[in-house]
């Protein structure tokens, strides 16, 4: 009887070391996984010059910033643990983290992020629009020290730009693939995944930095990227269990989605838009008439119904959206649906008969089904628009001779930025870097001025109210709507919070189960 107590109190025992090993490694799962990514295949994959929000997602595992936008737009510390503004606002002095090191293995310093900054200069990468002029130095390896020319109210965003991201001293191939033993040598951040698989247009593996800088972070063992160009295939892709995370989801496909079990709908609040807009530098939209006639001939409120369902906020024709509160200006009229106006405004413009003219579009977020309805629309006013659609990376890369900045009439997609002057910086000053309508207003070109230094919350919003009348009265945009950003993910998915611009999303605290 003592010998079969003995042997029961062992088993159970041993049972419990079991149940206390397995429950610990289950634990330690739970909280690691492999994130499997749906998304848009990368064009470009330089960290300073990528664009869309796949590109942005991919370098943001792999790098760091020096400071970051958090989901809320507030700017957080990240490289930099801590930094002061001196009292003229022409000095910035970051502190950074100890202990950081690259993948391969070297020590992140001072030197790197003055390197980086000086490296978005000399390639022209778009984040310098909201930098303005500065010279950075690096009094010892722990402190870095940005000089203004002049005062920035916007230069910390400016340094957490999504471009902004900290590559090594000297790296002048960043993200090349490279040949030899280590082919992912050039993928040399200090973030918290390295690239240990690379097969282009197919997909993207990314494994755990064990070494991360951030104790505790990340979560995830590894991260997937599937690279899916087609919108309606990557929900195909997460509905049986291919993929656990899509963003940017059409429309058309959210609904479908709402009651999809196992999968987990989120709704992002943002100031994505599209922008339906003519160059000015050719074509039609050289005349300011021909510019309002397209005003005029647009439903906006229709296309909000018919499109996004009604789910999109309507603002003015310029890109401050109401998400920025008192920076919008409700009090503008804008131009009321009325395609007879418009064919008279086109009359004068020397288009007695009508319009013939080439719309390019992109086939995500359901600007093809936005261009189809602006044709039916446009054609009451005799604007007869033939639509072309393209992929979204092969549409904005620069590479591309028929590429977003060269169409004469197109459609673009615009990303949350987390103040209204990213967008008038990069896009509609006359030397902005992403200004696809090519328009130069020296008027509002100093105006877009003044609002970079105004730091007085009342004084920028009366400057932002002028802009708006001057994109109301000549601009060569129009802003259908702007939206929240949908996305999904299977259910044993967690801690994963959406980026308003959803390249952005901080995978580090994600884990899947």
């Amino acid at each position: 009887m003592q010998s079969g107590t003995y042997r029961i109190g062992r088993f159970a025992a041993l049972l419990a070391i079991l149940l206390l090993i397995t429950g610990s490694v289950f634990s330690v799962h739970a909280q690691g996984g492999t994130l499997r990514i749906g998304a848009v295949a990368p064009t470009v994959l330089d960290p300073a010059l990528g664009s869309n929000d796949p590109e942005i997602l991919f370098n943001r595992s792999i790098y760091d910033y020096l400071v970051e936008v958090l989901p809320d737009r507030s700017i957080a510390p990240n490289l930099a643990k801590s930094w002061t503004i001196s009292e003229d606002g022409l000095t910035y002095t970051f502190t950074l983290e100890d202990g950081v090191k690259f993948h391969d293995g070297s020590d992140f310093s001072s030197a790197d992020v003055v390197y980086t900054f000086n490296r978005l200069v000399t390639i022209e990468s778009p984040a310098v629009n909201l930098l303005g002029e500065f010279a950075v130095s690096a009094p010892d390896a722990a402190t870095v020290v940005f000089t203004l020319t002049s005062p920035n109210a916007d230069f910390l965003y400016g340094v957490a730009n999504q471009l902004a991201l900290i590559v090594k001293d000297g790296a002048e191939t960043p993200n090349e693939l490279a040949s030899g033993d280590n082919p992912y040598a050039n993928f040399n951040g200090t973030g918290p995944f390295t690239l240990t698989e690379y097969k282009e247009g197919e997909s993207a593996t990314l494994t755990k930095n064990a070494t991360y800088w951030k104790e505790g972070q990340p979560l995830l063992d590894t991260i997937q990227f599937q690279f899916i160009n087609d919108p309606v295939t990557q929900v195909n892709a997460l509905k049986s269990g291919e993929v656990d995370f899509i963003f940017k989801i059409s429309p058309d496909q959210v609904s479908g989605l709402e009651t999809e079990s196992g999968i987990s709908l989120i709704q992002t609040t943002t100031n994505q838009h599209p922008v339906i807009r003519l160059r000015t530098d050719q074509g039609p939209g050289t005349d300011v008439k021909v510019r309002q006639a397209f005003k005029y001939a647009t439903d906006r409120a229709e296309l909000n119904d018919l499109v996004l369902e009604g789910r999109g906020t309507i603002g003015n024709n310029d890109p401050i959206g109401p998400g920025y509160a008192t920076f919008f200006d409700a009090d503008i009229q804008v131009q009321e649906y009325d395609p007879e106006k418009a064919k008279a405004l086109l009359a004068e413009a020397g288009y007695p008969d009508g319009l013939n003219i080439t719309l390019q579009t992109i086939n995500v977020l359901g600007y093809d089904t936005l261009a189809t309805v602006l044709q039916q629309q446009w054609a009451l006013a005799g604007i007869n628009a033939e639509i072309q659609v393209n992929e979204e990376g092969f549409y904005y890369d620069d590479s591309n001779p028929d590429n977003w900045l060269k169409a004469d009439l197109g459609i673009t997609g615009w990303g949350d930025r987390p103040i209204p002057q990213g967008y008038l910086a990069e896009a509609y000053t006359t030397e902005g870097i992403y200004n696809e309508t090519h328009w130069s207003d020296p008027a509002l070109d100093e105006l877009i001025q003044q609002a970079s230094i105004t730091a007085d919350p009342a004084a920028r919003a009366a400057i932002y109210n002028q802009i708006s009348e001057i994109f109301n009265e000549s601009g060569p945009i129009i802003i259908p709507w702007f939206a929240p950003i949908f996305s999904a993910t299977r259910e044993n998915v967690s801690g994963l919070t959406v980026a308003p611009f959803p390249g952005l999303t901080d995978l580090r605290g994600v884990s899947v189960s």
